[in-house]
């Protein structure tokens, strides 16, 4: 026999064999009625990827606070004593990052929204004219209504005298503040003199969920060295936001 028939029979033979043994590997067909669920090798299936965890150092104590002013609320810096500033933070709490001092009296804050509970303290963020940042509630709120109060103290306690519109501006705030819970009082305002002498105060802390406090401006005319009051506008803190006639939600 020829070589070239020989190595052709050889090949052939070869393919033969080939498709037996591939025919033989192959399983046999699902049955109609089955269901086949194809099986994956465990040699090349790839295994499931799990990322770090993130650091937990970074991660911000606390958690988000359902109390606070609502996005686009106007915001008052309150309970800061005349003439200092207080602190606008890049964190909650974080007191050494500090993005700018602001002067209570000039500034604009308008509230973000976001509001954060850390276990102590409860944090505003807001914007302002130096940036966005973190204010203490207890030194954040929207003011309400303003209303006279001249005569709630008239009618109480006579017109108070005192030697200056300081001394003056105390005692009222002291009439509205309550003994409990002890509230906390400020002038935070600067004391003006001229044919009325003038002055600002708050009082914070009135033990009520929906009124945190009062703002006082008190008037006083001052005679022969005794500065007499003359009137008290008071607006109102409101702890859980304002409505649109100014009353506290």
């Amino acid at each position: 026999m020829d070589c070239r028939v020989k190595q052709r029979l050889v090949v052939a033979g070869a393919a033969v064999a080939f498709l037996v043994v591939s025919a033989c590997a192959q399983p046999d067909a699902p049955d109609p009625g089955e269901t086949t669920v194809p099986g994956t090798s465990p040699a090349t299936a790839e295994e499931p990827i799990t990322e770090a965890p993130a650091d937990d150092e970074d991660a911000l104590p606390g958690e988000p606070s359902l109390f606070g002013p609502s996005e686009g609320a106007d915001v008052a810096i309150v309970g800061v004593t005349y003439p200092d500033t207080i602190a606008l933070l890049e964190d909650p709490g974080a007191t050494e990052s500090v993005v700018a001092e602001l002067d209570p009296l000039t500034v604009t804050l308008s509230a973000t929204g976001n509001n954060w509970q850390l276990p102590d303290s409860t944090w505003f963020e807001v914007e302002s004219d130096e940036g966005s940042g973190w204010l203490n509630a207890r030194n954040s709120t929207e003011l309400g209504q303003t209303d006279d109060a001249t005569s709630e103290i008239v009618e109480s306690e006579g017109r108070y005298t005192a030697d200056s519109i300081e001394d003056l501006g105390e005692m009222v705030a002291d009439y509205f503040a309550p003994v409990e819970p002890p509230a906390r009082v400020v002038q935070s305002g600067p004391a003006t003199r001229g044919d009325l002498h003038e002055v600002t105060y708050d009082v914070i802390g009135l033990g009520d969920d929906a009124t945190m406090g009062y703002r006082l401006l008190v008037f006083g005319i001052e005679e022969n060295g005794t500065v007499t009051l003359r009137t008290v506008e008071r607006t109102v803190m409101c702890a859980r936001g304002v409505t649109d006639d100014g009353l506290c939600v």
